[in-house]
């Protein structure tokens, strides 16, 4: 090697070295840690972590009380309920059914079957199924008009959340229930069986005119 290519190796040895020592890594020995306050752009600080947009439990439903609308149809209307429990909840709320619309409600031609006789009491609630007692069955509406109070009955205690079906009783004694067809049940009542109450009924059809009779021609 001549002397003019070994200065040169020389030279570009020392500019790596130099290279290397100005960038903070020592040319031999252990590793050093940097000090946080050297490094540039705050590459040494933690990057915060993502938090996905805020969430907020779904609102819970009304419970509300059914009323008789236009056509016979039940419609709900929000009742805000008291009470510590989930059966004194039901009780003010079966209050409410028992007061009938407001005044505005009466302005939108709502009404209630149930006479002011009548006395609604939850005396019990269990696995979901509460028991509600009429109190005063003399004054009970029977015939359609029973099954449509049963059914503003039925619908209105399920519209809590925390009631699926219903049992009644009459001074505190079980009773069969009409459903919409007429028949009888002692099975506990549920919103669907009284759902059909939630629309207008089905038009009979029409009967047919007969056919006019024919006529002989003339002869």
């Amino acid at each position: 090697m001549t002397g003019r290519a070994r200065a040169l190796l020389v030279g570009c040895v020392w500019t790596l070295v130099l290279c290397v020592g100005g960038c903070g890594v020592p040319a031999g020995g252990a590793p050093r840690a940097i000090p946080s306050s050297e490094v540039p752009y705050g590459l040494a600080q933690a990057s915060p972590e993502a938090t996905g947009p805020a969430t907020s439990a779904p609102a819970e439903a009304p419970s509300q009380v059914y009323l008789v609308g236009a056509g016979d149809v039940l419609v709900g209307r929000p009742r805000e309920v008291e009470g510590s429990t989930l059966q004194e909840r039901l009780d003010d709320l079966l209050s409410s059914l028992e007061e009938g619309p407001t005044a505005a409600e009466r302005e939108e031609q709502l009404s209630s079957v149930l006479t002011p006789e009548v006395r609604l009491s939850a005396t019990d609630l269990t696995d979901r199924t509460a028991t509600i007692d009429l109190g005063a069955p003399s004054g009970a509406p029977s015939g359609a008009a029973g099954r449509q109070a049963v059914a503003q009955i039925v619908l209105t205690a399920t519209s809590m959340r925390g009631v699926d079906a219903v049992r009644l009783t009459i001074g505190g004694d079980p009773v069969e229930a009409p459903l919409p067809t007429g028949a009888l049940t002692s099975a506990p009542l549920t919103a669907r069986d009284y759902a059909s109450f939630l629309s207008p009924p089905e038009p009979s059809p029409a009967a047919e005119a007969p056919a006019p009779a024919e006529t002989a021609p003339p002869s």
